[in-house]
């Protein structure tokens, strides 16, 4: 297959690409390689993608300007992520996550590419009750910004699949860590800082749950959605599925984890906040059911892999 691959130089893009021209996939990817965090880390995954099944172009998703044609489907990866961000920034949702799908579903119907899987995220839930989150039944009143936009790209998309026989998947991640991961997110900070000898700040002091779920099963999640947008049946569809591990991780276990494996002690500041879910945990039936999803990494082992990762990469 011929694929287009937005954010491919991203955490999941990297490994995603990875995977496909593993397999022999002919993937061409788009990103800005902006500098939300530390360019080093992105450029680093670039360069380990290089293979005569991959293509990348430089560029802001919203001016796609590539020639490549005739593809089989594409994959949006490309986005503002994380709930917090500088004020200055906080323009980036709208301009990456809400007008970029945009213009990446007009690229797409001008290329008639009319199979779209697309990144939404568990941020798009309420988190008023203790219960898992259900694709069909839990309310959507995300807290954040992030999680606004990425409520827009659903609703976005179930209105755009009916004038352009497209058939879309919506894929609501769930706290996805490990190798090469983001170095904003709380695993990753909180493992430089022990390192380092720095402070963290711990939010509602460590009260929060995550369910975490390691890149690898993310990416089988993600390649079970490809087939199931490819299907003949699928189309005029905007399918949402949870990839979660339907397994939280308490935050403050999480610290504990890092700090026994490291052998170092966190310096803690606390800090509260108000755009972040205390809980969340994935209802993964309809993955899988419908996708085949079957995540087996625990928390303990994908721990383990990262920090095995991060002893030769603890600069950036």
């Amino acid at each position: 297959m011929k694929i287009l691959v937005t954010g491919s130089s991203g955490f999941i893009g990297f490994h995603l690409v990875k995977r496909l021209i593993n397999a022999g996939h002919k993937v061409v990817g788009i990103d800005d390689n902006n500098d939300y965090y530390n360019p080093k880390l992105k450029l680093e995954r670039l360069s380990l993608l290089s293979s005569k099944n991959f293509t990348f172009h430089e560029g802001d998703i919203n001016d796609i300007s590539i020639t490549e044609k005739n593809f089989d489907l594409a994959i949006n990866l490309a986005a503002q992520a994380g709930v917090r961000v500088p004020k200055e920034k906080e323009y980036l949702y709208e301009h990456s996550n809400v007008k970029g799908f945009v213009s990446l579903c007009n690229f797409c119907k001008k290329r008639s590419i009319d199979k779209i899987v697309y990144a939404s995220s568990s941020s798009v839930y309420a988190d008023a009750n203790n219960d898992k989150f259900c694709e069909a039944s839990t309310p959507l009143t995300p807290k954040s910004i992030y999680g606004k936009s990425k409520l827009i790209n659903e609703i976005y998309a179930s209105k755009i699949i009916k004038s352009c026989n497209f058939s879309m998947v919506g894929l609501r991640f769930f706290s996805v860590y490990g190798p090469y991961g983001r170095p904003d997110m709380a695993y990753y900070s909180f493992t430089k800082a022990i390192k380092e000898n720095k402070i963290i700040t711990l939010n509602n002091n460590g009260n929060m749950y995550r369910d975490m779920t390691f890149i690898d099963d993310i990416i089988q999640g993600i390649l079970g959605a490809i087939e199931y947008v490819l299907r003949p049946q699928n189309v005029n569809k905007n399918e949402i599925f949870n990839l979660g591990n339907d397994s939280p991780i308490k935050v403050s276990h999480m610290l504990y984890k890092l700090e026994k494996i490291i052998g170092g002690k966190a310096l803690i500041r606390p800090s509260t906040t108000e755009n972040e879910a205390l809980k969340t945990h994935a209802d993964i039936t309809k993955a899988k059911n419908l996708l085949g999803y079957d995540p087996r990494v625990s928390f303990d082992e994908g721990i383990e892999k990262f920090l095995d990762w991060h002893k030769d990469y603890e600069t950036i």
